[in-house]
């Protein structure tokens, strides 16, 4: 025991000594930011973000991150880290990892360490996630000689993130944002470039804009876009197309305002204010520039805002627009004191200031936060927190937070500290009586600030130094200090007075106590004492031993006291006062006795010093000047040698450096002198005396006035224009010299005007003037003056020159004229004097008039600086060209480009011809007019299309110097025809066009893609595709369709999955719908269009999403716990990331009680809702069982159910046993029966019985009595006769007891009535059981029993027994026992009776089943649920089965009313019934329905919808054949030609052929009678059909007249167009009329037939071919990395492209999907060979859910079957469409990756 105690001693004294010396030693600072985060922080999802947050405090802060409920930051890995330097870093991620509460959020931090606590402002984080985009270039005007205005369109997705950073004109001039441009060119800041003085040169100039995204620092690029110039050279008014609306900006930034118009000419730009009364002009001055569109304003304050109004005006009107400027003023903000100390009980005050600029800011929104958590709104007066009666818990840090209505906040922070207070005893130990040998403890506690320090004494003196004292301290988390004694063993000689003592800087407090110990009396050793004289001395006698009846002091042999100073005190000390030196010292001697007369003696020693006295001085503060002459003396009055005298500066020593010399005059006296007083030597000086007994002090103050004198001294400047300049000055003296700036208001030796603090004029702390944005009103003479008082003060006069380097209001203009004009070229510059003006040419050459004698020059000085002006006589068209006037002084230089333009235009070129054509270019040459090609610098080859209908712009190609005479025109449109000329240009303007040439290049191959790709989603698995044809002129033929690839974004593969529709040849717009697609997954979709040549160019990816849909899997890792009795804790975790289908907006739990005998009319399934992955479930029944199920809900709703969990509730104390019976069952007993509680709440462990006697009001008796929990009943005997005892009963479970039951009473007596101590109620139990209804009762009665009144006999239930017991048994229960059964009892004493309600539970009845709709593949059933059978539902089995297949089975929640099967067979009839569950058993089966679903067998077409036939083929339109609301999946085609063979053989044209548009049956023979057989198939049957037709003759003619009745008997006889039969009558009936004119119209017609047939059977040939040449393309997995081609022309004429995942020909109804879809690529280079038709598909499992009816397309005219028409795409599980001119094919791809295979 000791030992350990001792080791708790000695770590509590090494705790002390680390926490104890803190507060004397080390300083204490509270924490502040030395880097705050930013109050907003955006960054893209693909480079992550940070937020730094540094704070500095003693002890070093740590930095913590919370959000701003204030619920800390933890790390997420992977998405978010907290660095240890304190940065939060947010780590880049993907665009499905986005988090709303991580990535679009508030986050704070916070610095904390012992002090205190403060917290940031807060930090909007918000993550933005990269997309792609595209910037297209908007002309907004281009007209000849006006401005041009191209801006740069940006998606509105991404505009606040994207900035134009420049334009490209190509090929590489670079033009980039500036404030006055560069003359012709103009980007200003908002992106827009203007173009000015558009001329025909310029629109065959190409410009791009070049952006930036601000997060990403992506640049993307616009494509080159030309510029179109109208020729209209009319007037347009002013139209303003763009302005900056709201400018905001901060103060002493610059600010643009922008307001761009459009008009023709160019438009003049008015500002004006309205800040005033009235508009006011708004002109240029220092700080404002007008550059026509632009206001600039430099260095704003916060006078320029307001509302300003731009006016853009020509001769044609004028428009305007208005613009606000906001300027944000900085605010400051402080706390004053920022650091306060106030002692404990005391009040405390802070104060908030808000200042701006200087000037106090009121009427703030003011927040107050202690250690990071805001203040309540007591205690505050405005900007005032008073914190009354001061405590520890009010120390720390606080912080004032000011929000302003923008949104930003300033804060200030301050510390209060507590100040010092003396120590409090809190706890102290009390006198104690031992004997020897146990060990003691003795305890102190105090309080104060500093922490106090506890010292121990004993009689006054040092605790023994031995092993069995130990000292141990330590400090509580309060500050409270508490010290132990610990005497192991105490003895005699340990008894005595103890004292602690607890001591800080701010006073001493002390308590003191005996130990006694019984023993002898024992005198401990006395140390020598020494005592000052003049103090009181007090010894005490250090006695131990118990009881000491006296003790007594001596001193030379005599008991004191002897003098009237000293006295002995009750407890035996003595007492002097004062001590004298000579009388008190020596040797003194004290004994103790006690009663028995033992007694001890001790003897010490005194010693007694004079402690020293000092002179004073003779005043507290000596004040001299610099250069006098200063000593101090000081003198010791009194006090015993040796003593030691030492001067000190400031505390400390004097150092011989300081040029002061101490003279010691003797042993008692010294002096101090300084010779020469300097500024240095201002000071407190003190006197320290210090002998033995004491050191004493004695300080005076010696001030030195110092006249001011420069520290830097100021001095001439020069300073540029716009440009800052610090003035400098700095002067010392005692006391502080006060700067004071003044400025000339003339010449140097005039009035001075003193220069005070105002818009870019500042007086900093230190005596500089800081002068921005300095103009020329700024020039001058500065004085700066410091005075202190001591003497006149000094001064400097400095002077302040302002540089101007010469600048121009505008960098360019232009000059045009005629040839032979004077051309005059001016030029206006400021800047200092002298400006030299240099004219050049070309910038090189220097225009000199000595040696030009067309040009003078004219120069003469303006007030801002010079005017120049240069004429040049008679000019041609050589004197065109830039010039520039470059002026110079001595700052600097600048120049202003002036262009001339010499207009003289030069003839027209001649002989224009093409040298070369090809299908994209033509080779133009040309001769020139004359054989003087001087005037020409430069050739435009002009050429449009020559379209009769729709004349276009000329399109512009320059041919440069050296100027050739032929030009490739490339880019052209093949098969199209164009219109060429050609015109001269040289510098005086362009010639005439040459004459027009037409060229028809040759054709190509698409060169465009589609247009206007559009994706948007119409469902979670349905993307609908939708584009434009390509442009007319980039189709270069007649568009036959288009192929559509698509894959996930996501998707690491590269390739898209392709697939194929028709057009109708004119390549209209066009529509397709992707189904079966991933939910919520973004898919990237192309586009390409083909016709007749080949493919063209894929589109640019254009990227949709589909839409959410609930989740399609349940959460995972259910878990559950009891947390007590009716609380459940669930938690789980989110489903899988690729099953979420959307974002989640939270988790609903279902939950409910599993009960035994629940009733049916009792649903207690409930459903709480959360978005934690942690529920605690509360109000919950108590010791139950919980079946608990979890889902996940998007916006779209709830997801799938997870399986049930089952979780019990803990036990609890039970509820009070439901009844108690007493009855009497003899004179001297009773007997107890009571019933189990109704809610047990637990397992009943046992019971307790209570009984009282009661005599009136008297409790005579009272026990307990406890029974095991299967016990029910007890007989209480041996009771007294005629007396009253009371019973009653708890339950306890192993939680405790639970509530007592009613108090029953009963009076013993001889006569015993009949009683039943049995208890009825309500007894539930299944059918085909046994059950036993008791009657147990007292008193020997005779029994009787009831069912509903009616009497019982022995036998009288086939299935009854009635024992002797007086129970009921009955057995094998059915519905019919059920019912009220009674028990009577009667002895003739008395009589009893009780009932039992007797419950059977059997097989629930069949529930009613009923169809309420029906589709192709789905039918919706409702039921209702009969007789439950006395017990609750528990579920629900479905049955159905095809009428050709087997019975599926579905299990049903118990809750559901109706069920949706879907997936059905399209037309098919299905047999369905349903049965209910319960406890007991199943019911029986409802009754069986029969229900079909949707659609039929394919319907029966039309002949002549179906078939058109010509001179050689067959054109079959199979999209004609009516599906009847099934898809169909294939047709079988034969057919023969009808001979007198009757057995001819049919040929085969396919037994598989896919549903398509159309199909083309080649090589028949013309008037020739042929029969067609066909079958079409789908699920719900097959129809057969067969057709006659006749070919036509081979000049596209009817057939014969035999031919054709030949074939009418046949079951359908026609032939292609019967309206030829009018012609053909005709043409007979003229015959007959008259043979001449029929021979020669017959020759006539002859010839036509020749060519006719001539160019129809090619027509047809190639018509044949191209109806042949499919490739067939199906759904398959990707197998061996096999690559889909990137465009049409990869793909060879032999491929089949399958895009279905399985093709399991051999089962009619296979389980996986069999989506066969089917397109056509058309060829010509070869025809494929006959018998590659793909055998049928297989029937799907999964089946439409819609039927639709194909509507019958348009017939084909004879001259246009050669265009390909849509091809029919249908499968087993999709929606039925059609494509025409702009027409939608709805297609259904499953979720799976898709490739070709090359055969």
């Amino acid at each position: 025991m000791w030992i350990s105690s001792r080791l708790f001693v000695i770590c509590l004294l090494l705790n002390f000594d680390a926490t104890y010396s803190e507060p004397f030693e080390t300083h204490l600072r509270g924490p502040g930011f030395v880097m705050e985060p930013p109050g907003r922080v955006e960054f893209s999802n693909s480079s992550g973000g940070w937020l730094d947050c540094s704070a500095s405090g003693s002890p070093q802060p740590t930095i913590d991150w919370v959000h701003a409920d204030g619920t800390a930051v933890t790390e997420i890995h992977g998405v978010r880290r907290v660095l240890r330097n304190g940065t939060l870093v947010l780590m880049p991620f993907a665009a499905a990892a986005y988090h709303q509460d991580i990535h679009n959020t508030i986050y704070r931090c916070i610095a904390s360490n012992s002090v205190g606590r403060i917290v940031s402002r807060d930090v909007q984080v918000r993550a933005v996630v990269a997309q792609a985009y595209k910037v297209d270039v908007e002309v907004l005007s281009a007209s000849r000689g006006c401005t041009a205005i191209l801006r740069c369109v940006v998606p509105t997705f991404v505009k606040e993130l994207v900035r134009v950073v420049s334009w490209v004109h190509e090929p590489a001039i670079y033009i980039y944002p500036s404030l006055q441009g560069d003359g012709k060119f103009h980007l200003l800041p908002t992106g827009e470039l203007l173009i000015h003085n558009l001329q025909e040169s310029d629109e065959s100039q190409s410009f791009r804009c070049r952006s930036m995204h601000r997060l990403t620092r992506q640049v993307v690029v616009s494509s080159p876009t030309r510029l179109r110039i109208n020729s209209h050279r009319g007037i347009i008014s002013p139209s303003v197309v763009e302005h900056t609306a709201h400018v905001q900006v901060s103060q002493d930034e610059g600010a643009v305002l922008l307001c761009v118009a459009q008009g023709c000419p160019s438009p003049e730009y008015s500002w004006y204010t309205h800040n005033g009364p009235g508009p006011l002009p708004v002109l240029s001055g220092p700080r404002v520039r007008l550059l026509g569109p632009i206001l600039a304003i430099e260095a704003v304050t916060g006078e320029d805002s307001g509302v300003y109004k731009c006016t853009a005006s020509n001769v044609g009107g004028e428009a305007s627009a208005e613009l606000r400027l906001t300027v944000a003023t900085p605010i400051q903000v402080e706390i004053s004191p920022n650091v306060l100390s106030v002692h404990m009980g005391g009040t405390a005050e802070f104060r908030c200031l808000v200042t701006s600029n200087g000037s106090p800011v009121g009427m703030q929104n003011i927040l107050w936060y202690k250690d990071g958590r805001q203040l309540p709104s007591s205690g505050r007066i405005e900007d005032t927190l008073v914190v009354p009666r001061v405590s520890r818990e009010n120390r720390g840090m606080y912080q004032c937070v000011v929000r302003r209505p923008e949104g930003d906040t300033f804060q200030a922070t301050a510390e209060l500290q507590l100040g010092d207070a003396p120590p409090v005893l809190l706890y102290s130990f009390i006198e104690q009586t031992l004997q020897p040998g146990p060990a003691v403890s003795l305890k102190c506690s105090a309080a104060g600030n500093p922490t106090p320090q506890i010292s121990w004494t004993l009689d006054g003196f040092p605790l023994p130094s031995n092993g069995r004292f130990m000292i141990g301290q330590y400090i509580t988390v309060h500050g409270d200090v508490i010290s132990h004694v610990n005497i192991s063993h105490v003895m005699v000689e340990d008894g005595g007075e103890y004292a602690c003592i607890a001591e800080n800087r701010a006073g001493r407090v002390q308590h003191a106590a005996r130990l006694n110990i019984y023993g002898l009396p024992y005198i401990r050793l006395i140390p020598k004492v020494t005592a000052v004289s003049g103090e009181t001395l007090n010894l005490k006698c250090p006695v131990a031993g118990y009881p000491i009846e006296e003790i007594h002091w001596e001193r030379g042999g005599r008991e004191l006291p002897d003098d009237i100073r000293q006295r002995v005190q009750p407890d035996g000390s003595l007492t002097i006062s004062p001590v004298q030196k000579n009388s008190d010292s020596g040797v003194y001697t004290c004994w103790a006795r006690n009663k028995q007369g033992h007694s001890a003696r001790r003897s010490g020693e005194v010693t007694v010093i004079v402690p020293p006295k000092l002179s004073p001085f003779q005043t507290n503060i000596l004040q001299l000047n610099m250069g006098d002459r200063a000593s101090l003396t000081c003198s010791v009055v009194k006090g015993d040698l040796p003593l030691t005298i030492n001067w000190r500066k400031d505390s400390r020593p004097i150092d011989p450096t300081q040029h002061m010399s101490v003279k010691q005059v003797d042993q008692y006296n010294s002096i101090l002198v300084i010779e020469n007083l300097g500024s240095d030597h201002t000071g407190n000086y003190s006197c320290v005396v210090r002998n033995s007994a004491a050191e004493v002090e004695n300080s005076q103050a010696l001030l030195v006035n110092v006249p001011p004198r420069w520290i830097v001294e100021p001095a001439d400047a020069n300073v540029e224009r716009n440009r800052h300049i610090m003035l400098h000055c700095q002067a010392q003296g005692v006391p502080t010299p006060s700067i004071v700036w003044k400025k000339a208001t003339g010449s140097k030796s005039g009035e001075y005007e003193e220069v005070r603090e105002r818009p870019f004029t500042k007086l900093l702390g230190n005596g500089s003037l800081l002068l921005q944005h300095v103009k020329e009103d700024r020039e001058g003479f500065y004085l700066c003056q410091a005075n202190n008082g001591i003497g006149t003060g000094i001064g400097k006069v400095i002077q302040l020159k302002v540089n101007s380097s010469p600048y121009f209001s505008s960098t360019s203009r232009s000059v045009t004229v005629k040839k032979g004009d004077t051309a005059l070229l001016q030029c206006a510059v400021s800047g200092d004097k002298p400006i030299n003006i240099v004219w050049m040419r070309s910038g090189k050459n220097t225009l000199n008039p000595s040696t030009n004698y067309k040009i003078s020059v004219k120069q003469e000085a303006t007030p801002d600086g010079v005017s120049a002006e240069l004429q040049i006589r008679t000019v041609d068209a050589s004197d065109s060209g830039p010039y520039f006037c470059r002026a110079s002084n001595l700052y600097g230089n600048d120049q202003q480009l002036v262009q001339l333009q010499v207009q003289e235009p030069p003839q027209p070129p001649s002989v224009l011809e093409a040298a070369m054509i090809s299908s994209r270019s033509v080779n133009l040459k040309w001769q020139p007019k004359s054989m003087s090609t001087g005037d020409v610098s430069k050739y435009l080859v002009e050429y449009r299309e020559a379209d009769p209908l729709f004349i276009e712009q000329w399109q512009h190609l320059e041919v440069k110097d050296p100027p050739s005479f032929n030009a490739l025109i490339e880019n052209l449109k093949p098969a199209t025809r164009y219109a060429f000329r050609v015109i001269a240009e040289g510098n005086a303007g362009r010639s005439a066009p040459s004459q027009e040439l037409i060229v028809r290049t040759e054709p190509q191959r698409p060169a465009g893609p589609p247009l206007n790709l559009s994706v948007r989603p119409l469902s979670s698995t349905e993307l609908l595709i939708s584009w434009v044809a390509p442009l007319p002129e980039l189709r270069h033929g007649d568009i036959q369709g288009y192929n559509v690839g698509y894959k996930l974004a996501s998707s690491s593969n590269t390739a898209y999955n392709f697939t194929s529709i028709s057009g109708d040849g004119d390549g209209g717009n066009g529509e397709l719908l992707l189904s079966g697609l991933a939910k919520f997954a973004r898919y990237n979709v192309v586009v390409q269009a083909f016709n007749q040549v080949g493919p063209g160019p894929l589109s640019e990816p254009t990227a949709a999403q589909t839409m959410e849909d609930v989740p399609s899997r349940p959460p995972e890792d259910v878990r559950c716990a009891a947390l007590s009795s009716q609380s459940l804790q669930v938690s789980w975790q989110p489903p899988p990331i690729y099953h979420t289908n959307g974002l989640l907006q939270g988790y609903k739990l279902v939950f409910e009680p599993i009960m035994d005998d629940m009733l049916p009319n009792k649903d207690e399934v409930e459903s709480r809702k959360t978005t934690a992955l942690t529920m605690v479930l509360t109000g919950l029944r108590k010791y139950t069982n919980y079946s608990i199920q979890v889902l996940a809900h998007t916006r779209m709703g709830d997801g799938a159910l997870s399986k049930p969990l089952y979780c019990h509730s803990e036990e609890d104390v039970p509820e009070a046993p439901a009844d108690i019976k007493v009855v009497v069952s003899s004179s001297q007993s009773l007997y107890i029966s009571w019933l189990a509680p109704t809610e047990p709440n637990g397992v009943i462990t046992k019971y307790s019985l209570y009984t009282r006697v009661v005599n009136g009001r008297e409790e005579l008796n009272n026990e307990k009595r406890s029974l095991p929990s299967q016990q029910v009943y007890y007989e209480a005997k041996g009771l007294h006769p005629h007396m009253e005892y009371q019973f009653w009963v708890t339950a306890s479970t192993r939680v405790g007891e639970g509530k007592s039951s009613r108090v029953a009473s009963q009076i013993t007596t001889n006569r015993v009535p009949a009683r039943i101590i049995s208890f009825g109620g309500s007894v539930v139990r299944p059918w085909r059981s046994t059950v036993t209804l008791p009657c147990t009762a007292v008193g020997k009665p005779k029994r009787e029993w009831f069912k509903s009144d009616v009497a019982l006999r022995q036998g009288g239930l086939h299935n009854s027994q009635l024992l002797d017991t007086g129970d009921l048994i009955i057995s094998s229960l059915q519905l019919a026992d059920g019912g009220n059964y009674s028990c009577q009892v009667d002895n003739g004493i008395g009589t009893d009776r009780l009932t039992h309600m007797l419950l059977v539970q059997v097989p629930p009845s069949a529930p009613v089943l009923y169809v309420t709709s029906a589709t192709s593949s789905s039918i919706l059933m409702h039921w209702k649920c009969g007789f439950t059978g006395n017990a609750p539902i528990t579920g629900y089995t479905l049955f159905y089965r095809r009428s050709t297949g087997n019975t599926d089975e579905m299990q049903l929640s118990r809750h559901a009313s109706s069920h949706e099967l879907k997936g059905l067979v399209c037309g098919s009839t299905y047999q369905i019934h349903l049965n209910a569950q319960n406890k007991v058993g199943t019911s029986p089966s409802s009754i069986m329905l029969h229900v079909r679903t949707q659609g039929q067998a394919p319907g029966m077409p039309a002949a002549t919808s179906l078939l058109a036939p010509n001179s050689t083929s067959l054109l079959v339109r199979l999209h004609t054949w009516p599906d009847n609301g099934c898809p169909l999946l294939y047709f079988v085609l034969q057919y023969r030609a009808v001979t007198d063979d009757a057995e001819r053989d049919w040929i085969l044209v396919s037994n598989a052929l896919k549903p398509q548009r159309r199909v083309v049956v080649p090589n028949l023979q013309s008037s020739t009678l042929y029969q067609l057989r066909m079958e079409a198939h789908n699920v719900a049957g097959v129809s057969q059909a067969e057709f006659s037709f006749v070919t036509l003759t081979k000049d596209g003619n009817p057939p014969p007249p035999e031919i054709v009745q030949r074939g009418q008997r046949g079951p359908s006889v026609f032939y292609g167009n019967i309206n030829l039969l009018i012609p053909t009558i005709a043409a007979v009936s003229g015959m007959i009329c008259t043979i001449a004119l029929v021979i020669i119209c017959y020759r006539h017609k002859q010839s036509n037939h020749i060519q006719k047939e001539s160019l129809e059977n090619r027509a047809n040939s190639e018509a044949a071919q191209r109806e042949r040449y499919y490739a067939t393309i199906h759904k398959v997995s990707m197998q061996n990395n096999d690559k889909i081609p990137e465009t049409s022309e990869d793909i060879s004429p032999y491929a089949t492209f399958q895009l279905s995942e399985a093709d399991n020909m051999s089962q009619p109804h296979h389980s996986g999907p069999a989506n066969t879809l089917l397109h056509s690529f058309m060829y010509h280079e070869r025809a494929l060979a006959e018998g590659c038709s793909s055998p049928p598909p297989a029937a799907s499992k999964n089946r439409r859910r819609h039927s639709r009816k194909t509507e019958p397309e348009s017939e084909e005219s004879e001259s246009d079957q050669d265009q390909l028409t849509s091809s029919r795409t249908e499968s087993s599980n999709q929606h039925e469409g059609k494509i025409k001119h702009n027409s939608r094919l709805i297609q259904h791809f499953p979720n799976h990756n898709i490739s070709i295979t090359y055969l």
